[in-house]
């Protein structure tokens, strides 16, 4: 008998390539969830004529602030949940980095 060396199979890299996928998937998802207190950008995938999800984050506390790109919205303070709820009604909710929310610009003094 002779000793083999342990190889990885086609089904064995394939494995480990999707459980990589996942978890780049997971992170990423993880870091673009909205949080509440913080801006969001909610951005339809699907049209509709109602949005429920944008609806009740209206009625819970979150504000309208702008227009985003790909005819999103800019929300302030949403509440948690906001990205599940938005999923399920064919729209993303994503969590705009405090670095790109300024404060408007204040008129020179004087």
């Amino acid at each position: 008998m002779t000793a083999t060396s342990p190889r990885l199979t086609f089904s064995t890299r394939a494995a480990l390539a999707a459980q990589a996928l996942v978890l780049v998937l997971v992170v990423a998802m993880a870091e673009l969830a909205p949080r509440p207190g913080l801006a969001a950008l909610y951005i339809p995938l699907v049209p509709a004529h109602r949005r429920p999800s944008l609806g009740w984050a209206l009625a819970h506390g979150a504000a309208l602030n702008g227009k985003g790109p790909f005819g999103g919205l800019i929300l302030t303070n949403p509440p948690a949940g906001f990205g599940a709820r938005a999923f399920h009604d064919g729209a993303l909710a994503l969590a705009i980095p405090a670095l790109l929310c300024q404060p408007p610009k204040a008129p020179p003094h004087g």
